[in-house]
């Protein structure tokens, strides 16, 4: 059953619209017939760290749209679940082991096992700049090494992180003491603040603030209105911090095994899906933060020397993280993600 956000998309008219369309076109320009006798040479099983008609799946789903239409049906990528499946930060164990073959997930799920992945979160630069960085390929390295896994790509990006509070926070003082909810990326800077992190999962975020067993959440910029979130917590801090990805992990055996043309047509879509992951993103953001704007949440913006400090902190305090959790890999992430930003 669908359910429509005030002002807004229904969950599943987001996921869909994107992702639809390609499905749809692809099936048209195919003879019945034929479509119904072609028979995939290979299948994929692939989770996600989100339920499907919650918007941070859709890349997933559209990787699995341009996927099969590119391989004209040779490779298929199915979905075999979300958090109903395996819970949040265990899902990437089970890619890892050969369970399942494709995980769309966050760093901060699986950042127990490859904390460097967190270097992710800390610089604003768009996949492209990535790429020509070397950053990716660095990752991929340590993923294949650390967790048995190709790091794919980064399926989302173009926006940034905020924290969302009940009550007003017009300054970085108000921080000391609260209770915040937080996952491992956010903990380095909560603390620095002086807050009381609260490990919660996203599902449980609404009852939390609502009993008010937290004060506040770290959360992304987007996919508030989705989580109901503007209806227990009014106020949105900015700037916002670091840069939302979410990436792909495939189990290194299962890519391996796969034919050199499919390897070939399953890395060019997630690049058109990286493109497409950063400019949808962004523009549904801005979209929902002017209505969220209409649903009485306020945007509190800190003074500019708080707003610096506050940013310097948050930098700061991950790479700090990062590169303790990691001093083989550390500077050299640094080094690259630097480099990224210098590209744009």
């Amino acid at each position: 059953m669908e359910t429509r956000e005030q002002n807004g998309l229904t969950r599943r008219q987001f996921v869909s619209s994107s992702v639809a369309a390609g499905l749809v076109g692809a099936v048209a320009r195919v003879p019945g017939r034929a479509w119904a006798q072609a028979k995939p040479k290979v299948v994929l099983k692939a989770i996600s760290t989100w339920e499907k008609p919650i918007t941070w799946s859709a890349p997933l789903l559209e990787l699995m749209a341009r996927v099969e239409k590119q391989s004209g049906g040779e490779l298929v990528i199915e979905w075999k679940g979300g958090p109903e499946a395996v819970p949040p930060f265990q899902s990437g164990e089970p890619v890892s082991k050969g369970v399942f073959d494709i995980v769309q997930t966050s760093p901060t799920f699986y950042a127990s096992a490859v904390p460097e992945a967190n270097a992710l979160y800390t610089e604003q630069a768009s996949p492209k700049a990535l790429h020509a960085a070397g950053v990716i390929k660095l990752l991929d390295e340590i993923h294949r090494e650390k967790f048995g896994v190709v790091f794919l790509g980064v399926s989302m990006s173009g926006i940034g992180f905020t924290i969302i509070t009940k009550a007003p926070a017009r300054n970085l003082e108000f921080f000391k003491g609260k209770k915040i909810r937080t996952t491992p990326l956010y903990t380095p800077l909560l603390k620095a603040l002086g807050a009381a992190t609260v490990t919660i999962a996203p599902a449980e975020i609404y009852p939390a603030l609502e009993r008010g067993v937290v004060d506040g959440v770290a959360w992304p910029e987007y996919g508030i209105e989705e989580r109901k979130v503007h209806e227990v917590a009014k106020y949105m801090l900015l700037p916002t911090y670091y840069e939302v990805r979410t990436n792909m992990l495939m189990n290194r055996a299962a890519f391996e095994k796969l034919l050199p043309p499919l390897q070939k047509v399953l890395v060019e879509s997630m690049r058109e899906v990286e493109e497409w992951g950063r400019k949808t993103f962004r523009e549904e953001a801005d979209k929902e933060q002017e209505r969220l704007k209409k649903h009485g949440m306020e945007m509190l913006t800190l003074p500019d020397a708080a707003a610096k400090q506050f940013l310097k902190i948050a930098r700061d305090a991950l790479w700090e993280q990062v590169t303790k959790d990691s001093p083989k890999y550390g500077a050299r992430l640094k080094d690259a993600f630097v480099k990224a930003t210098q590209m744009g």
